[in-house]
């Protein structure tokens, strides 16, 4: 499977772009949100992967389905995706539509996973710790993912520093298998 974040890239860029000069930048994030949830459903990808439909057609249809929601900058966009065969990359247009709006507006982006739901005391104390190095206005989500066993796992942007137990084994295995 192709990678679709370097194929989604120009396009976000450009509409990133285009949003700075129109001065619409938050709500063309908001349009690519709800575009890339619905793209996600069943309703959406009939009209998408319609073999009948050509391409102006479904980007007609897709306008129309969002019509009071979408701004020009938007129907144009699915309009040029369209063209190219590339509706399928709306979602992660956004994601990197969302870094890039991070970036420019100095927010880092740090997502936490951990094994268990952590303590409101913990959770408090982890936020307040990654905001004093990462700024106030950094976004922090917590995940759960069991299969780190314990401790953490922390992505700030493209650096990842792995505190789990299952990283710290994998580590260990590979020190003894040296």
């Amino acid at each position: 499977m192709i990678e679709l974040t370097s194929l989604a890239r120009p396009y976000a860029k450009a509409i990133f772009s285009a949003a700075l000069e129109a001065n619409e930048a938050p709500s063309i994030e908001n349009e690519l949100d709800l575009l890339g949830q619905a793209i996600q459903t069943d309703q959406i990808n009939k009209i998408i992967e319609d073999p009948e439909l050509s391409k102006t057609d479904t980007a007609a249809k897709l306008a129309a389905v969002f019509e009071a929601e979408l701004s020009a900058l938007t129907k144009r966009l699915i309009d040029v995706l369209a063209e190219n065969g590339r509706l399928n990359l709306l979602n992660a247009i956004f994601e990197i539509y969302q870094e890039l709006l991070q970036e420019h507006n100095d927010q880092s982006s740090i997502e936490v996973v951990v094994a268990s739901k952590p303590s409101e005391e913990s959770k408090e104390n982890i936020i307040n710790k990654l905001q004093a190095l990462h700024g106030a206005s950094a976004n922090i989500n917590f995940k759960e993912d069991a299969s780190i066993m314990g401790g953490m796992f922390l992505k700030v942007g493209d650096e990842t520093l792995d505190l789990s137990i299952k990283g710290r084994v994998k580590k260990l295995v590979n020190q003894l298998n040296f």
